[in-house]
């Protein structure tokens, strides 16, 4: 029996998985890039990108690192490379050995699951760098298909860069919009005031109104001094008393005319309330011109800001021409898998083993 489950349990799978990887296993050849996500704002110390770019890691996005990684093993990706090559009816080719081969009528998401064995992505957090290596079964293909991925990945931060762009740019139009028409709203609603009442400036006119009641109450109290000064020496029926009575009448009818003009709500008078709402129209058109033009000065900015946030790959490390077949690693595998089936096989027999010598 312990030469049965040696049989079996090892030299069966061990020579199974030698022969397999001997003479069977296809040969998959590599190729890659290197890259790290930069923007127009990049800043900082240098570090190993740097000697290779000539730019810094720091301002580059460590989101836009990982919606690439993501996206390298996404299903758009296998879907335009599908439409674009083909990639199901390379790896799905008659030589290629059953284990490694792609049935060519098995769904798209099965599809997407073999594309991401044989698409490997890695990403340094400290430098920033994102690297991927891309697996086919000759090398030209292998190289078509690594320049292909480069290609769509820099059009993807393109996209990513100028949608970025393009959302902070129109949200700041879009408040542009919206403060003008307000402007326009209050300007008009001020026009119409003005049209109604028939003033282009109530307030100012009020200022002049009460400038004149000023000069009339001091024309009243000089009357009113020259009459007192003069009325101890001459009697009442004396002309220049008369002349200062009707004076000092004339005057107080015009302070109350002109009081009243303010105070009043009468038909062609310059009312409390008109001058309250002409303040308050003039107070929202100042507040809608301040508005509008902080929205321009934000505009302004968003554009300016909408630059800096420009996004690209800096490569430094391109697709190259795989001359020899990297993969599968033969011997690594064909021996790990053998320690594993003796790993196997010994711990089962120590089991089988104790069981007995329990049950004994």
């Amino acid at each position: 029996m312990l030469l049965l489950s040696f049989l079996f349990f090892f030299m069966m799978p061990s020579s199974a998985v030698v022969y397999y990887y001997a003479t069977i296993a296809s040969d998959r050849y590599a190729a890659g890039a290197s890259f790290v996500v930069r923007g127009l704002e990049g800043g900082g110390t240098s570090d190993i990108v740097g000697s290779f770019t000539g730019f810094t890691t720091t301002g580059s996005t460590t989101s836009d690192s990982y919606v690439i990684r993501r996206y390298l093993a996404s299903p758009d990706l296998v879907k335009e490379l599908e439409q674009r090559f083909g990639i199901a009816g390379h790896y799905g080719q008659e030589h290629i050995d059953i284990i490694s081969r792609y049935q060519a009528d098995q769904p798209f998401e099965d599809l997407v699951t073999y594309w991401q064995r044989r698409m490997q992505t890695t990403y340094d957090s400290t430098s920033g760098i994102v690297t991927f290596e891309v697996q086919g079964f000759d090398a030209e293909t292998t190289l078509i298909y690594a320049q292909a991925i480069l290609e769509a990945t820099d059009t993807l931060i393109n996209d990513l860069s100028e949608k970025a762009q393009l959302d902070s740019v129109q949200f700041a139009i879009q408040e542009v919009e919206r403060a003008e028409s307000r402007l326009f709203d209050r300007q008009m609603a001020l026009q119409q005031f003005r049209s109604t009442s028939g003033e282009v400036n109530p307030v100012a006119n009020a200022q002049l109104e009460a400038e004149l009641i000023a000069s009339l109450e001091m024309q009243l109290a000089d009357a009113n001094a020259q009459l007192e000064s003069v009325e101890p020496v001459l009697s009442p029926d004396a002309q220049i008393i008369q002349e200062l009575n009707r004076r000092i009448s004339g005057l107080q009818a015009q302070i109350t005319a002109r009081r009243a003009a303010i105070g009043n709500t009468g038909e062609g008078t310059r009312s409390a309330e008109t001058l309250a709402e002409f303040e308050g129209l003039q107070l929202e058109q100042t507040f809608a011109q301040q508005r509008y033009a902080s929205a321009l000065s934000s505009l302004e900015q968003a554009r300016i800001a909408a630059e800096g946030r420009q996004r690209y790959l800096a490569i430094f490390s391109r697709p190259l021409l795989p001359q020899d077949a990297v993969y599968p690693y033969r011997w690594r595998n064909a021996l790990l898998v053998i320690a594993a089936c003796f790993v196997f096989w010994s711990i089962g027999t120590l089991v089988s083993y104790a069981v007995r010598d329990h049950l004994n």
